[in-house]
């Protein structure tokens, strides 16, 4: 059995609920305070190696889940590090890969960086309004200098709650695996 194949016994698909209540209320918190809590990262971590040892035996579970976890951080930490990504986006990834197979991780990964873009136009849209953000995005194709002129930032929050993009690629990547490229 996958280790995030949620279906089938009493205790995957509790594994299934604690991961998914966990992601969620993380996708609230950045929502709200654009923050995600160290020790709801590190309860996640430990849920997700805990569930790993269970689900298979802990001679292998065990080690599959610290690599899902250092995969997921070593994929979205140069985004850190180029201020593009907060620390607890980071964290949250990497806590959660725990509970993957290293193979969705990679696709988690994609799936989360697919919703990030959805979500920056989402924002864009908001800030500024279907008609510039559609003109910059159309004109972009053909002129990339044009998107790389910033607009101006609208008063408020300058950030995207980026826990929530990671949230639904690492949904997808836990519940549906077969539709991303390496479930």
């Amino acid at each position: 059995m996958a280790m995030s194949d949620f279906a089938g016994s009493a205790l995957t698909m509790v594994g299934g609920a604690c991961f998914t209540l966990a992601l969620v209320v993380a996708s609230v918190w950045d929502i709200r305070s654009r923050r995600i809590p160290n020790w709801l990262v590190i309860a996640l971590a430990v849920l997700g190696v805990c569930y790993s040892a269970l689900v298979q035996s802990p001679s292998s579970g065990v080690p599959r889940a610290l690599l899902g976890l250092l995969l997921g951080f070593v994929l979205w930490i140069p985004f850190y590090a180029l201020r593009m990504l907060g620390a607890g986006d980071v964290k949250l990834f990497a806590a959660a890969s725990s509970w993957l197979a290293p193979s969705q991780v990679v696709g988690a990964a994609l799936a989360s960086a697919l919703a990030g873009g959805v979500l920056s136009v989402i924002g864009l849209v908001l800030a500024h309004g279907l008609g510039l953000t559609t003109f910059r995005i159309a004109h972009g194709l053909r002129d990339p200098k044009l998107l790389a002129t910033p607009l101006a930032v609208p008063a408020g929050r300058k950030t995207l709650p980026y826990g929530l993009a990671m949230t639904a690629g690492l949904l997808i990547a836990a519940w549906f695996p077969r539709w991303l490229p390496f479930g």
